[in-house]
């Protein structure tokens, strides 16, 4: 996990001198041009095979339709009434629509892989003028999300890279290890509280930097805010360590 996060800020400090609005400009780009790209590769097959699939079971649910219509239609003509009721033009007539709909989405998608450059070029051109008109909005309009999304994923980059990094004690922070009774190990839990989640086990023996931190719970247990020498942050219950 901490290698993955390392990758990420590496990968976010190589844009990060960029100016804000090249860097919203260059993550709605490829936002866009994969959006582009599942529209154009995905999406079109998908809806083509559909179509094919439609076609076919509107066959086999209008044969027997018109098979049992035509019966009744002979029964009329052999009692005299020739004409034909309005009823039945209605279903032909709503078959045929039907038919040539799916017909017609077959075409389009034929004559698509006719067109297929300019289509990709048409495409292209229309994303990156999209992105333009969005990456001019934000800066010029910055609102909820351009503050707390964007800005917030920036600062957790940042943050979380800090974080890790920070494995190293200052030369004035104490340095604790588990009592000598708790030989199979402590756990080391995100809030002062015996019922939070717990963050890491710590093993008898290891050392962990003392984060100047001190917490008192509703149970009165002492709590320490503590990291371990693999930057994992959390507090530990101060029963269980001593200073080294």
């Amino acid at each position: 996990m901490e290698s993955i996060l390392n990758q990420l800020f590496w990968i976010w400090s190589l844009i990060s001198v960029l100016p804000d609005w090249l860097r919203i400009f260059l993550a709605l780009f490829l936002l866009l041009q994969l959006a582009r790209l599942i529209l154009l590769y995905i999406v079109p097959p998908f809806l083509n095979l559909l179509c094919r699939l439609l076609k076919k079971m509107l066959h086999l649910i209008s044969y027997p339709i018109m098979a049992l219509l035509c019966t009744m239609q002979r029964s009329r003509r052999d009692t005299g009434k020739s004409g034909i009721p309005v009823w039945i033009d209605i279903i032909e007539g709503m078959f045929a629509l039907f038919e040539r709909f799916f017909n017609k989405m077959i075409q389009l998608f034929m004559k698509r892989k006719r067109n297929k450059t300019g289509i990709k070029r048409w495409t292209f051109y229309s994303a990156t003028g999209l992105v333009i008109l969005l990456t001019a909005a934000i800066i010029n309009n910055p609102h909820e999300w351009y503050t707390q999304t964007w800005k917030k994923a920036e600062a957790w980059l940042n943050q979380e890279h800090v974080h890790i990094q920070a494995s190293g004690a200052s030369p004035d922070q104490k340095e604790l290890i588990l009592n000598k009774n708790y030989e199979e190990g402590g756990n080391i839990r995100e809030t002062p509280a015996l019922t939070a989640p717990r963050l890491y086990t710590i093993a008898n023996g290891e050392i962990m930097h003392f984060l100047n931190e001190e917490q008192v719970d509703s149970k009165g247990i002492k709590w320490l805010k503590v990291q371990t020498a693999n930057g994992i942050e959390g507090w530990i219950s101060a029963l269980i360590v001593r200073e080294k």
